[in-house]
């Protein structure tokens, strides 16, 4: 008997150092391009030891998950479902703590890297089985999973969005001027804003008709399918899994044609984000500037979050979430769009000193509202069903 503890106590050490190499190979070089072998060296343990363990890279990631991601990640959720369900503020320095030392430069696990899971999961089965399984459960264990409905359910939704959009940005940017989303100034917003389980007695009024998503053209019939063709396999696919041949493909051109003009892979993925980027995210800017001043903010962030969340988004809001993954992986395209958001934090910020002092969105308060629209493409992966939500619950009057 003692024998059998003592064996069973060195297999859970050993799996909880595989864990920890993984999340550490998460965060160096990504789900997509880690490999089983550099994380058993890392361990400490031969490959045998991790092929016991797992069959292969996905197994591998739900080890990471179930031994190092989860634990880290369920402690800030759960304290920070328990204070908006209460109302409360007072797991506040707790819950900030957590998120501070889970998005730290030497963590492991980090934060990101827990985001870069669950966005590998909408294009893995096997990964979203376990994902999908812990939030909903621990949703489901709070009484606000996607089974229910109500301004409960959709304030912890939205508190929950913004801890995961702020975390996937702030480890998505090497660019020293792109400051750190702080997402606590919004999150007690959700924590005390709503006194009761219904939604706001005060709605927002008819939703306009939601403007769908406008591709931007080059004006150049090759260039433009290019980018469209890179558009949709990235969103599907990620970026390191996006291959040329699969590009021209979908565009319907040789992949001489895609040579013929681009340098390499990464020069087609540069074009592509320098025309997907820029006007959507000048769009997305200005959509926001204008909330800090709006005499209703409420009708201004509903008109916002419906025509984001909306069916002609799906590809773009997929399409971005993969080119944050691929951010946190190549200096290039984190400066890439690093420059596009200083821009148009710019415009936001400029905007933001306008804002009335009783405004429940102030500039404070508006860059990680800004963060909770990433963190609903995130949340979405986990549960689609808050595409469907009345953003009328948003806790602004």
């Amino acid at each position: 008997m003692a024998i059998a503890s003592r064996q069973s106590e060195k297999s859970r050490q050993t799996d909880l150092k595989v864990a920890q190499s993984a999340a550490k190979a998460v965060r160096t070089v990504g789900v997509d391009q880690m490999a089983l072998t550099r994380v058993a060296a890392d361990a400490g343990f031969s490959s045998g030891a991790i092929y016991a363990r797992c069959d292969d890279r996905s197994e591998l990631v739900v080890l990471a998950w179930e031994k190092s991601f989860w634990p880290m990640l369920s402690e800030i959720l759960s304290l920070l479902i328990e204070s908006v369900l209460s109302r409360s503020t007072v797991n506040s320095e707790q819950i900030r703590e957590l998120f501070e030392r889970a998005s730290g430069e030497d963590a492991i696990p980090d934060l990101g890297s827990a985001m870069e899971v669950i966005v590998a999961s909408r294009r893995d089965e096997v990964i979203a089985e376990v994902v999908q399984r812990d939030i909903n459960g621990l949703m489901e264990d709070h009484g606000v999973g996607p089974s229910t409905d109500g301004a409960d359910r959709q304030a912890v939704v939205g508190a929950i969005c913004t801890v995961f959009g702020a975390a996937l940005l702030n480890s998505s940017y090497s660019n020293e001027s792109i400051q750190d989303i702080d997402p606590f100034p919004f999150l007690e917003s959700f924590m005390v804003a709503l006194q009761r389980g219904t939604k706001p007695s005060k709605p927002a009024g008819p939703v306009r008709e939601v403007a769908p998503y406008a591709f931007p053209t080059t004006y150049d019939d090759v260039r433009d399918a290019l980018i469209s063709a890179s558009e949709y396999v990235i969103a599907r696919s990620g970026v390191h899994r996006a291959t040329v041949s699969r590009i021209a493909r979908r565009a319907g051109v040789s992949v001489g044609a895609i040579y013929g003009l681009y340098e390499n892979k990464d020069s087609l993925v540069s074009d592509c984000l320098e025309v997907l980027f820029p006007p959507q995210t000048a769009h997305d800017a200005r959509s926001w500037a204008g909330v800090f001043t709006a005499p209703d903010q409420r009708a201004m962030v509903t008109q916002i979050l419906t025509n984001y969340m909306s069916p002609s988004y799906v590809q773009w809001r997929r399409f971005r979430l993969e080119a944050f993954i691929a951010a946190r992986h190549s200096d290039a395209v984190s400066e890439q769009i690093a420059g596009y958001a200083a821009i148009a934090r710019r415009t936001i910020l400029q905007a933001a000193e306008n804002a009335p002092a009783h405004a429940d969105i102030r500039p404070d308060t508006g860059m990680s509202s800004r963060a909770t629209v990433i963190g609903l493409s995130i949340f979405e992966i986990v549960d689609p069903t808050i595409t469907s939500l009345d953003w009328r619950w948003v806790p602004v009057r």
